[in-house]
């Protein structure tokens, strides 16, 4: 983070000291020569995020039909009192926590979509594309909304991990009592749950702060001077 705040410094410094417009003189680059490489270079970061994006969301899917499959067999067996409840409970958890990881999964993917789309567009700009200031603030606004949006969904997903992680460590804590599991399994298991009420804390505490993040209105854009 430290590292992407220096690199934005140090690029309104170098926009600062440049010909503004026009053609470069010799060699040195102008300024919509250097912003059209740079929203460029930067749109393609974001196609290769939205690539990653789709593939998660692909992975949960694959992951929550695994997973569904098995809790309909753990439920047959648990009606027919072949396996003991905390059985049955783990797999609806697992199966509650899958749900709420693909529709995070699902979010993420419209905001770096959205974010893609907003880079080619200035890309477009700057290559004397005709690009609206409405229609780049409304791409832009859809990545921002689409950033916060799931904030609130990510707090339950990290919840319904933890709730998970805390039905397996019941579990494993059993079968522990018995000699049917390891020790290193339950120290294994333990360490989950501290990562996962952990993760939630700290997802939860930070909710706000998205929102807190000044996002300029269009006509507060419309207002800047050519």
């Amino acid at each position: 983070m430290k590292r992407m705040k220096g690199l934005a410094v140090a690029f309104a410094a170098l926009l600062l000291a440049m010909p503004q417009g026009g053609r470069a003189e010799g060699n040195q680059v102008s300024t919509n020569q250097l912003l059209m490489l740079y929203f460029t270079d930067s749109g393609r970061s974001f196609g290769y995020q939205v690539m990653m994006a789709r593939i998660q969301v692909e992975t949960v899917k694959a992951q929550l039909a695994r997973d569904e499959a098995l809790l309909r067999q753990n439920e047959e067996l648990y009606s027919r009192n072949a396996i003991p409840l905390v059985e049955f409970q783990i797999s609806q958890l697992k199966d509650a926590w899958n749900r709420k990881q693909l529709t995070v999964a699902e979010e993420s993917l419209a905001y770096v979509s959205a974010e893609y789309e907003a880079m080619s567009q200035m890309a477009q700009h700057f290559a004397s594309g005709n690009v609206s200031v409405e229609d780049l603030y409304a791409t832009f606004r859809r990545g921002w909304d689409a950033g916060c949006d799931k904030g609130p969904d990510e707090v339950v997903a990290h919840q319904a991990w933890a709730a998970y992680a805390e039905k397996s460590l019941e579990r494993a804590r059993q079968l522990n009592a018995r000699g049917s599991l390891p020790d290193s399994e339950v120290h294994e298991r333990e360490a989950e749950l501290a990562i996962a009420q952990s993760n939630y804390q700290n997802r939860q505490a930070g909710l706000d702060r998205c929102r807190a993040v000044l996002f300029p209105s269009l006509e507060e854009v419309m207002a800047i001077s050519q």
